[in-house]
């Protein structure tokens, strides 16, 4: 009877269909990060809110309402109690305020947008945080697979020349050299299994998963992989005139101090509005006492005299008319400001001082790293060529081994020498990329899709 059961379970098993295996490739991993990582959403989310408060603002270029409404209830000894209700609408008409309102919308709609920008750059600079934790995984899987195969062409080596010493072909100290050769190879290759494990490690947190939950990750590194910044370093100072994001951040400092500055030249101008008010009252309803004022008012906000003026017209019942002026003036109000006017010349100049010294910096810069790339470039070539020099010499010598005109220990550390400037051509690669990013991120640009793409073979993208 059991055995009618497994026959029957494994005749369910071969019929149902196997589910297809999709590698975990560069794009999905993209995708992935992109979908965990909500700091980026809610970035973009309070840019929006951002933008709808700014709009908000406009509403104070219109006239401003207030409704008010008052009751009092009065008791007078050895006289009739009073009662009083007022229903009153007041109506404030901004006029001229010397350009604050709208020197303050102004600003706000330039950092905003800069904001907005340091949200499109957060985003590529992630990707490219993906890509290189991608990168790294790859890099040390290539470092671990290739110490792996030249520690079985060591091992077939030690077993050749157990053989060898058995026979007495060779000595016992030649022997131990390839043993140690061996033991070498081991512990390299446990030193580049730990470094994988942290680049998982890595990996995840950047993803924002568990370690655990990353898994194998496709593709691998392109061995013929020549970089993706390849236009001159004008171009990319250029670029980062254009859109570096320090640099915007110092031309926004620069404006904001340029409109706080022509703003204090106003100081002893006055910010003036105008103000209606209407009101109905009485000691019952319906209240029958109509009364209305418009009044115009001048704000002074001079240092240490800070004053306001003001002036209008007004009734309180058919039978009474009046006019009325008001000043009042705080002595030695706003003293903190006497100077403001110079400080305000001061952080102009020295915004202006600032952008013009980040741009000498940035231009230096940007051409110390284009020309960094480039010669790692030349190296990365000249690396390539001495691989096929030491696969040739590594085929002789093993020619030379059979006919033996050679040691075995000359020949093992050929083939050690082979994997290990094999390896430093795939750490080459990972340090170009790394600084190509570092690159990008300075001018404020970046391509991590076609840059991914050229750099594994296999990323989906």
């Amino acid at each position: 009877m059991n055995r009618w059961i497994i026959f029957l379970y494994f005749f369910i098993s071969l019929s149902l269909p196997v589910p297809a295996f999709e590698p975990f490739t560069l794009s999905k991993a993209i995708a992935k990060g992109l979908d965990n990582n909500l700091s980026l959403e809610f970035a973009k989310q309070e840019n929006r809110i951002g933008i709808k408060n700014m709009r908000m603002k406009y509403r104070k270029f219109f006239p401003n309402l207030n409704v008010g409404y008052s009751a009092t209830d009065t008791v007078t000894y050895y006289a009739d109690d009073s009662h009083s209700r007022q229903l009153s609408a007041t109506l404030t008409q901004l006029i001229y305020d010397r350009g604050v309102l709208h020197s303050s919308i102004h600003l706000e709609k330039e950092r905003l947008a800069l904001e907005a920008h340091q949200n499109n750059l957060n985003r590529t600079f992630f990707i490219f945080s993906v890509i290189d934790g991608y990168k790294n995984v790859l890099e040390l899987a290539k470092e671990l697979e290739i110490s792996r195969q030249a520690r079985n062409a060591v091992s077939k080596q030690v077993e050749i020349g157990h053989l060898e010493r058995n026979l007495g072909e060779i000595t016992q100290f030649d022997f131990l050299e390839l043993e140690l050769a061996l033991a070498d190879m081991d512990i390299q290759i446990t030193q580049i299994s730990q470094k994988l494990d942290e680049a998982k490690s890595a990996f995840a947190s950047v993803m924002n998963m568990h370690s655990n939950d990353v898994p194998v990750l496709a593709g691998e590194l392109n061995y013929l992989y020549g970089g993706f910044v390849t236009e001159s370093s004008d171009y990319y100072v250029s670029q980062a005139m254009k859109n570096s994001l320090v640099l915007q951040e110092i031309e926004f400092a620069e404006h904001k101090a340029h409109a706080d500055y022509a703003l204090l030249k106003k100081k002893y101008v006055p910010d003036i509005s105008l103000s209606c008010t209407a009101s109905v009252s009485g000691e019952s309803y319906p209240l029958t006492e109509k009364s209305f004022s418009i009044f115009l008012n001048l704000d002074f906000d001079t240092p240490a005299l800070p004053a306001s003026i003001s002036a209008g017209i007004g009734k309180n019942s058919d039978e009474q008319r009046y006019r009325k002026v008001t000043a009042d003036a705080d002595v030695m109000g706003n003293s903190e400001s006497l100077y403001s006017s110079q400080n305000g010349k001061v952080a102009m100049e020295r915004t202006k001082w600032n952008l013009e010294k980040y741009k000498r910096e940035c231009r230096e810069e940007i051409e110390g790293q284009h020309k960094a790339i480039l010669v790692l470039k030349e190296n990365l070539e000249a690396a390539r060529r001495r691989i096929e020099l030491e696969q040739k010499k590594v085929e002789i010598e093993e020619l030379k081994v059979q006919l033996g005109e050679e040691k075995r220990i000359d020949y093992v550390e050929s083939q050690i020498a082979l994997a290990q400037n094999r390896i430093k051509v795939f750490q080459t690669i990972s340090r170009l990329y790394s600084m190509e990013i570092a690159f990008m991120n300075l001018c404020g640009i970046g391509e991590p899709a076609s840059s991914g793409k050229y750099l594994i073979v296999g990323s989906g993208l």
